[in-house]
């Protein structure tokens, strides 16, 4: 049957009990908090720490010394584990990285603790753990003097070394934080300085009370200290974010410049665009680009810019600075380099495609509106030109003269010598007068062997001087077509608005007639329109436009 050991109630147990109680009292109040980083070490620190004070509550409580030897070697994971998770605390709430679910970290985390209470569980077999316990005095449940062996000294030396490494975090965080975050660490660090004096007075040999170790029931004094700097000063709750954790994660480039131009800060970012590490305690003009310098000098305090950084390919980066002041005195300003590389190559393909659809669209306009045979202008493009070409006409006071011009004979041309050599003819003529216009002549080939030409700013005696020159000439030039020799001929009338027609309408139907005095008078000839009209009735063909 199993029997307790005896034990009777004292002062040093009933405070580490108290000890053990206020610690799961504050794991409880701080799982109400919002998260932070290392909540669940700082957690699994403080019910390690009730662990510990338990286990030395017990080993005060109970009268025999193998059950105190007992109780002590029971300590040691909580011991152990309040240090490791402590550690990895401090280092995840001061650097911003949380790694205690990693799995090497929780291999030391769970093995180290584990590793410790198997050796001092073992202690009767090795002394590595205690060499001797011996009571301090011949009245029951009296204390034991231990002497400490190898794994003692060596888990003492690991718990130590994490704390060396914890004060270390504490002092570089502190100088690096803003001053309304600094209480957060000096509260960490006066947390953490009373246990570990505690343990060296035991350590030495300079304070042991009711003959044992003080540092259980100096965690008391911790786990008030950190209340009240939880009410005071909103640890854990305002939580202090890493700076350089978040410079770091920002995917732009951050510096800051002092007054003098020297980068006080910059993160990985700018040392990967600019390809400078450090880049921090240089000088801008030594450390960046000279298309970033050369940017910097053209912005003000603030304001935005376009560098091209050298390399293959370029890479465009935007500019943005901001100036840093303490009240009115300045400090500086801010540099935030962004890679706008990918957005300035979807920009040039953009243009590129806009271009080639304009071009496109260009080309398809030409198409709708130019003769697929002759190249000349079609009935399309008439219609679109028509209005601006009667308002020049209207708005200058001077006529725009209308040419009708039909190649005689076609359709005997056609039947002789073939189809195809009636489109060589008509791509002859076309040529010609592309060849003889000006720039602002508009020629349409309005349907068959039929071509309009439109002469702005010209009178129609001009424009009759002119298209007989026309005639001339090409009734003169021989067209070469399969190795023959051939030569055609066109008759023309012509008209001017508004000398001659008040409008669009009445103009063409006067160029007709006039055409067709030129085909009754013999073909090959050019005839002004002159009232009153020809016999022939220019009504009987198709309007032109």
């Amino acid at each position: 049957m199993l029997t307790l050991p005896e034990w009777t109630p004292n002062l040093p147990g009933f405070l580490l009990v108290l000890a053990a109680v206020t610690a799961l009292g504050l794991v409880a109040f701080v799982r109400r908090l919002s998260p932070f980083h290392g909540r669940g070490a700082f957690v699994g620190a403080f019910v390690a720490l009730a662990w510990w004070c338990l286990a030395a509550a017990v080993e005060n409580l109970v009268l025999g010394p193998a059950d105190k030897l007992f109780w002590a070697e029971m300590a040691w994971p909580g011991i152990m584990a309040t240090v490791l998770l402590w550690t990895a605390f401090l280092w995840s709430y001061c650097k911003g990285e949380e790694r205690v679910r990693a799995w090497p970290t929780q291999a030391v985390l769970w093995g180290l603790p584990a590793l410790t209470w198997g050796v001092a569980l073992t202690n009767d077999f090795h002394h590595l753990m205690y060499v001797t316990a011996t009571p301090m005095g011949d009245e029951p449940g009296a204390p034991l003097l231990y002497e400490h062996g190898l794994a003692f000294f060596l888990a003492i030396g690991v718990c130590y070394f994490l704390l060396l490494v914890c004060l270390i975090v504490l002092i570089d965080t502190f100088q690096k934080a803003p001053r309304a975050q600094r209480p957060h660490y000096l509260g960490l660090t006066a947390a953490m300085a009373v246990p570990w004096v505690s343990d060296l007075t035991y350590l030495t040999g300079l304070f042991m009370p009711f003959g044992f170790d003080p540092t259980p029931f100096s965690f008391i004094v911790t786990a008030v200290l950190l209340v009240w700097m939880i009410g005071r000063h909103r640890l854990l709750i305002s939580v202090p974010v890493a700076l350089r954790p978040l410079l770091d994660a920002l995917p732009d480039a951050v510096m800051v410049l002092d007054p003098g131009d020297v980068i006080a800060e910059a993160n990985r970012s700018a040392q990967a665009l600019t390809g400078c590490s450090p880049l921090t305690g240089r000088r801008m003009r030594q450390a960046l680009p000279v298309s970033v310098v050369a940017a910097l000098d053209t912005l003000a305090a603030e304001g935005v810019a376009d560098a091209v950084l050298d390399g293959e390919p370029p890479r465009h980066v935007e500019i943005r600075t901001r100036p840093l002041s303490l009240g009115n005195r300045p400090m500086g300003r801010v540099v935030i380099l962004t890679d706008i590389t990918c957005r300035k190559q979807v920009e040039q393909r953009l243009t590129e495609q806009l271009a080639a659809n304009l071009a496109l669209q260009q080309q398809l306009r030409e198409q709708a509106t130019r003769d697929s045979l002759t190249g000349l202008h079609n009935r399309h493009y008439l219609e679109e030109a028509r209005p601006a070409l009667l308002a020049g006409a209207k708005a200058s006071g001077r006529p725009l003269s209308v040419v009708v011009l039909d190649l005689d004979h076609f359709k005997h041309f056609n039947d002789t010598w073939g189809h195809r050599a009636g489109d060589a003819v008509l791509r002859a003529i076309a040529r010609f007068l592309i060849a003889n216009v000006r720039q602002d002549d508009v020629v349409v080939r309005v349907g068959g062997e039929e071509i309009l030409v439109l002469l702005p700013d010209t009178d129609p005696h001009d424009a009759t001087v002119r298209v007989e020159h026309w005639r001339e000439v090409f009734g003169a030039t021989a067209l070469r077509i399969d190795d023959q020799a051939l030569h055609a001929t066109f008759s023309a009338g012509v008209a001017a608005y508004p000398n001659d027609a008040p409008s669009w309408e009445a103009v063409i139907e006067a160029a007709d007639a006039a055409l067709y005095r030129s085909k009754d008078l013999g073909r090959n000839r050019v005839c002004r329109w002159h009232a009153p009209g020809p016999a022939v009735a220019p009504a009987q063909r198709a309007p032109i436009a």
